[in-house]
C-alpha cells in the first residue's frame, strides 16, 4: 500500500479556484484503478490550507496516478500554480506490536 499526505497552501486570492478544481479532480482520482482512497480537505481554522490523503493498491497504481492526464493537466497545469506552498510525504502505516 502506498499512502501519500499531501499539503496545500493556496497562494491568496485563489483559494475558491482550488477547492473548485479539486472537486473535479476528487472524482478523477478516485475513479483511477488502484485508488483505495483519495480525500481532500480543507481546514476550518485556515481556508487557504488543504490536505489531502491518498493511498494506491501498490507502487504501479501510484506510479498509473502520477502518469494520469488530469494528474498532469488538473493537478501539476492548473492547480499548482495556484498554490504558495506544497509539501508531499509518502508514509508507512504502523501496526500494533503482537502480543
Amino acid at each position: 500500500m502506498i499512502n501519500v499526505l499531501a499539503t496545500y497552501r493556496v497562494a491568496e486570492g485563489n483559494e475558491e479556484r482550488v477547492a473548485e478544481l479539486l472537486t473535479e479532480y476528487i472524482a478523477l482520482t478516485r475513479a483511477e484503478p488502484g485508488c483505495v482512497t483519495f480525500n481532500a480537505h480543507r481546514s476550518r481554522d485556515d481556508q487557504a490550507v488543504f490536505i489531502l490523503y491518498e493511498q494506491y493498491e501498490d507502487q504501479a497504481a501510484f506510479d498509473a496516478h502520477v502518469a494520469s492526464e488530469h494528474f498532469n493537466g488538473l493537478g501539476v497545469k492548473h492547480i499548482r500554480p495556484l498554490l504558495a506552498d506544497r509539501t508531499v510525504a509518502l508514509l508507512e502505516l504502523l501496526e500494533p506490536a503482537a502480543g
